[in-house]
This record gives structure tokens, C-alpha cells and sequence, in this order.
């Protein structure tokens, strides 16, 4: 499941970073003192107590995320997370030192070592490494999981082909849901919408390519795993999400978001573009069919529309129901497109094939 590696990475890089941290530390602290280092100083039990530390920290850490931390970090502004997370962790290391520096030795003991000179240095270093921890957790958090390793190892500083699908999601009736409601409270209607599409992104392995306006493009990596399920379940268990709170956008909004979409895959060319702004972007007729596979959705009265070339990936396994709509001539495009209606996956849905 993507979300069992998702938590691994997250325990992962949590453990690495603040056994770097830790390591960086000791280093400054003890090998940087050249000839004011103790001569008895064991650099081995420094390194080793550096490890300990470090992977201790990154252990715990990492757990936090997935579990407290995960309330506040849905309802707060970028900047808030970053500093509520780090007073929240500078406060721990705070009572962790204290109860340490109190344990065999008097309560005003471990005050004064707390706001010692090097009690302050070790707070300080705790402080940078804790408000960095958590601007890396946000940026990937901002790229989505994985880009940024992406980024960082320059993966697509040069074009590169790939094989994915496609979904254009869209706000159906946005216009005159835009019209009818006023502009803040449309905004915040598509805020609490795709809110909604995080567990439905994580369960069916996709990612979100962009959003755009009240549109959002999702996108699968098409490796030996793949199946067009995928895509299909995505769908309606955002619906399902959508559902589970109707009374909620009823009550707050006066009116009930419907999505419909549209879905293909093929091979696009990706790379990083841009100067100012850089960001990785998808090229080819790939993105160009499965929009126009979204527009016909109204015409067709259908939530969900897919291509051919996608249905030829559906598991064969799995019941569905898949209608044969028609065969358009998509804007662009010399030949015709066989698209298909594609309903909910389960146990009692029956195919429908031209």
C-alpha cells in the first residue's frame, strides 16, 4: 500500500535527519575545540552516543506526524505549522533536558543548567534543527510525496519519456456555482472539496499533477502494478467522501459539489521548466485527450468517462461495469476515440461492451 511507504519514508527521513543533526552537533561541539578538547575525550563513545541520540529522536519523530501532529497540520497556514511544530518540539527537548539534568541532583540544579551557556547552545541547535525539520516536511508536503527527491537529484533537469495516466477532474455546474455563491465562500466550497482527496489519492496510488482553478489533474505512474481500477475506485471513493458529507456542504454551503471526469493514458514527455518559477511538467497528447474526454461528460450525461486505450488496462479479474458511450472526434485529433462510461467497481456490476 502507498500509505505504509509513504509512513516508512516519513520514519525513514526522520531518523536520518536527526541523526544528522545529531552528528553535526558533536562535531562542532567537541571535534571543532581542536586543543581545548579534553585529552581524555573518547571520540568513538561521542560518535556512538551521537548515533544513539540521533536515531532515538528520528524514531520518535517520526511517529508524530502520522499521528498528533496530523490534526493541526490540515487547519494551520504553512508558516503555522512550521512554528507550532517546533515550539512543540523545542518544549519536549526542554522537559527532557530538565528531567535528565534533575535526576540525581536538586530541581535548581537542572534550572540553571537549562539556561546555562551550554544548555542555551544545546536549545539553539535543537530550535534550527527542529524549525528545519519541519520546513522540509512542509515543502514535500507542498511538492507532493517524492517530487522533491525528484527535484533535489534533478531527475527530469533534462526530458525524459514516461507512461502515465491521466485524470481531469472538474467541478461540475462550477460556473454557476461561482455565480451563485460569493467568491470567498466558492473558494473555500473547493478547499473542503479536495480536502477530501487525500486518503482516495493515497488508497489508489495517485498523485496530483495540478490544480487548476476548480479543476485538478491526477496522474498514475503506469508500471507492472498498474490497472485502470485504480483510476475508476480513485473516482468514486472521492464520491464516496463527498457523500459521507453532504449534510456538511448542505449545511454550510446550501448546495452538494458533483465531480465528473475524464481519464487516458499513453506516453508524455516530462521535465523541469521554468526560471523564476520552476516546476515539472507533462507534454504530449496524452493530457490534451483526457481533457477533451472530461468536456464530453456533460454531453453524455456521465461522471465518468474513459478511453479505450485505458479500458484496455482494466483488470480482467474484477467485475465493472463499463458502458460503450460513443466514438467522437475529439478536437485535435485525425482519428476517432472510442470513450466509455465507467461505473463503480463491485461485487455485482455486470460489462457492457460494443
Amino acid at each position: 500500500m502507498l500509505r505504509n511507504k509513504l509512513k516508512i519514508f516519513a520514519m525513514i527521513f526522520s531518523i536520518l535527519f536527526w541523526t544528522v543533526s545529531a552528528f553535526y552537533f558533536v562535531t562542532i561541539r567537541y571535534f571543532g575545540l581542536g586543543e581545548f578538547a579534553p585529552p581524555d575525550l573518547d571520540y568513538a563513545n561521542v560518535a556512538t552516543y551521537a548515533a544513539s541520540v540521533g536515531f532515538s529522536i528520528g524514531l520518535l519523530f517520526g511517529l508524530v506526524p502520522l499521528t498528533s501532529a496530523v490534526w493541526f497540520k490540515r487547519r494551520q497556514s504553512f508558516t503555522s505549522v512550521i512554528l507550532i511544530g517546533t515550539c512543540c518540539y523545542v518544549a519536549f527537548f526542554a522537559a527532557v533536558i530538565f528531567i535528565a539534568s534533575a535526576i540525581g541532583n536538586s530541581m535548581k540544579f537542572a534550572s540553571s543548567y537549562l539556561f546555562s551557556p551550554d544548555g542555551l547552545i544545546v536549545i539553539f541547535h535543537l530550535t534550527t534543527s527542529s524549525a528545519l525539520y519541519h520546513f522540509i516536511l512542509q515543502i514535500n508536503k507542498k511538492f507532493g510525496p517524492g517530487v522533491l527527491s525528484e527535484y533535489t537529484m534533478g531527475k527530469y533537469f533534462a526530458p525524459k519519456e514516461e507512461v502515465r495516466a491521466f485524470m481531469f477532474l472538474d467541478l461540475k455546474s462550477s460556473t454557476h456555482l461561482a455565480e451563485t455563491l460569493e467568491h470567498v465562500t466558492y473558494s473555500k466550497l473547493i478547499q473542503d472539496c479536495y480536502a477530501e482527496l487525500t486518503d482516495p489519492l493515497i488508497d489508489h496510488f495517485a498523485h496530483v499533477y495540478q490544480y487548476v482553478g476548480d479543476e485538478v489533474v491526477v496522474s498514475w505512474t503506469m508500471n507492472q502494478s498498474f490497472s485502470a481500477n485504480h483510476c475508476i475506485n480513485f473516482f468514486y471513493a472521492f464520491q464516496q467522501r463527498l457523500e459521507g458529507k453532504k449534510k456538511y456542504f448542505l449545511k454550510r454551503y446550501g448546495v452538494f459539489p458533483e465531480f465528473k471526469a475524464g481519464t487516458h493514458c499513453g506516453k508524455v514527455t516530462v521535465a523541469e521548466v521554468g526560471e523564476i518559477k520552476t516546476e515539472i511538467a507533462y507534454h504530449g497528447d496524452v493530457l490534451n485527450t483526457a481533457s477533451r474526454i472530461q468536456s464530453l461528460c456533460n454531453q453524455f450525461d456521465r461522471k465518468l468517462l474513459i478511453s479505450e486505450t485505458l479500458l484496455n488496462h482494466l483488470a480482467e479479474t474484477h467485475h465493472r461495469s463499463i458502458a460503450f458511450v460513443a466514438e467522437v472526434a475529439l478536437r485535435g485529433k485525425e482519428s476517432a476515440t472510442k470513450v466509455f462510461a465507467a461505473e463503480r467497481l463491485d461485487s455485482t456490476s455486470s460489462t457492457s461492451l460494443p
